[in-house]
């Protein structure tokens, strides 16, 4: 006997019309990203910073289970969970999604509470109504949730394409759900990840396991990029000066301890006349494992980051600007210790460095570098530093600490180091 799949609403061809627009969404917005190609360079780097920092931390195989399986699971039913038509069912799937749009804002969860309720309570009586309602809200929802995974600055069109698939594909989820159960839907997601958590899983220890090495007749370097978390590696290894060293981290940073012993052996002071910066933040990804060994003296530093930026590791731009000193006057309000809460002075003047990217340098008021490290700054918050600060800026938030910035005769040559390096283009 043919078994016959009884629907379960009395007018199917609605939610068949919004699979069909489903289907044809995902369709034209995966046409239009193709088309678009080198224009989703970095859009999707929120995502990608996210996962490869999970499997730094969990390794790979669970952060590929949560994406391709655990992960679907746990949003069809928090968006879909009310497609049997069952009021309980109705009520819980909106309370979850109330909770999760609350990352985005107590706005949306509040209009989020507004509609769902009305959505139960007017259309009650009406199945089909109610359900078809609850479908077109949480494919909103599922499409404004996802948008956090992109980096829409300057990119509004690629936003609204990418917020568009979702809602999309999010419509044909639906459809399985109210047409057949959560179930299918579930394989639905958990399908749709896994095509991109598998290759991903797949790359990943392709390029975990790959080692570049740069060599000339002055040096040889090895790098292994670490995607995911090794825990025979020393990650504390630092980068010493000499004919061999090793050093764990980004490489830009290595290349500003590299860029510091050029300038060192230059005879310059780094700290006084040479402003050497690695723009990235220490701890982003990918990081490396170093191993360098010089065959030759002197140790040619220079020609390492000349080598680093021709093979297109890092970029390097110099600048000479004007330098400025910043010291403690009579008027100050720095206390000695360590007690919590409070700014290292030496802290201060690094962040500054880094987060305005003005060549600011200390002058040696201190007896001893252990005294001059234990000097902490009142009511300063370190997290609320900006990036767009000028001395006059600087000036009003230090003075009343004490703290002076003077312009002096000296000029400072600034040295960026920027991170170009990045194996994971084409899983991304």
């Amino acid at each position: 006997m043919e078994e016959i799949i009884e629907q379960k609403t009395k007018n199917p061809k609605l939610f068949r019309w919004a699979l069909w627009w489903g289907i044809g969404i995902v369709v034209v917005t995966l046409i239009i990203m193709i088309i678009i190609g080198e224009g989703l360079e970095g859009f999707d780097a929120p995502m990608m910073n996210a996962i490869y920092r999970k499997v730094y931390r969990y390794g790979i195989l669970p952060v590929v289970l949560y994406i391709g399986l655990l992960g679907p699971i746990i949003e069809e039913f928090v968006f879909r969970s009310w497609g049997n038509g069952k009021m309980w069912t109705g009520i819980t799937s909106i309370l979850l999604m109330v909770l999760f749009t609350f990352s985005v804002g107590w706005w949306l969860s509040l209009m989020t509470l507004v509609c769902g309720v009305a959505i139960l309570v007017f259309f009650s009586d009406d199945r089909e109504k109610k359900l078809f309602s609850l479908m077109l809200l949480s494919s909103l929802l599922f499409a404004t949730l996802h948008a956090g995974n992109y980096n829409g600055e300057g990119q509004v069109f690629i936003m609204f394409i990418a917020i568009l698939h979702h809602f999309g594909f999010s419509l044909v989820a639906s459809y399985l759900v109210i047409n057949y159960s959560l179930f299918w839907s579930m394989v639905l997601h958990a399908a749709n990840n896994s095509l991109l958590a598998i290759p991903f899983f797949l790359g990943v220890n392709a390029i975990n396991n790959e080692v570049k090495v740069i060599e000339n007749e002055d040096f040889r370097l090895e790098m292994r990029t670490v995607l995911v978390k090794d825990n025979t590696l020393n990650t504390s290894k630092q980068f010493r000066y000499g004919a061999t060293g090793t050093y764990f981290g980004n490489v830009a940073v290595f290349a500003n301890q590299a860029m510091y012993y050029d300038v060192t052996d230059q005879g310059i002071n780094p700290n006084y006349d040479t402003l050497i910066m690695a723009l990235p933040d220490y701890n982003s990804y990918p990081c490396c494992d170093f191993n360098l060994s010089f065959k030759r003296e002197p140790y040619n530093y220079h020609g390492l980051l000349y080598a680093l930026q021709e093979e297109g590791l890092i970029e390097i731009d110099t600048a000479v600007m004007p330098a400025y000193r910043m010291h403690i006057t009579d008027t100050s309000k720095l206390v000695f210790g360590q007690p919590g809460g409070l700014l290292s002075y030496h802290l201060l003047i690094g962040l500054i460095r880094q987060n305005i990217e003005l060549p600011v340098y200390e002058e040696n008021v201190c007896a001893s570098n252990s005294l001059y490290k234990n000097l902490f700054v009142k009511d300063i918050d370190y997290t609320k530093y900006r990036s767009d600060y000028t001395i006059d800026d600087l000036r009003i938030i230090l003075e009343p600490q004490g703290i002076a910035i003077e312009p002096t005769d000296r000029k400072m040559t600034f040295i960026a180091i920027k991170n170009k390096y990045n194996p994971l283009e084409d899983l991304e």
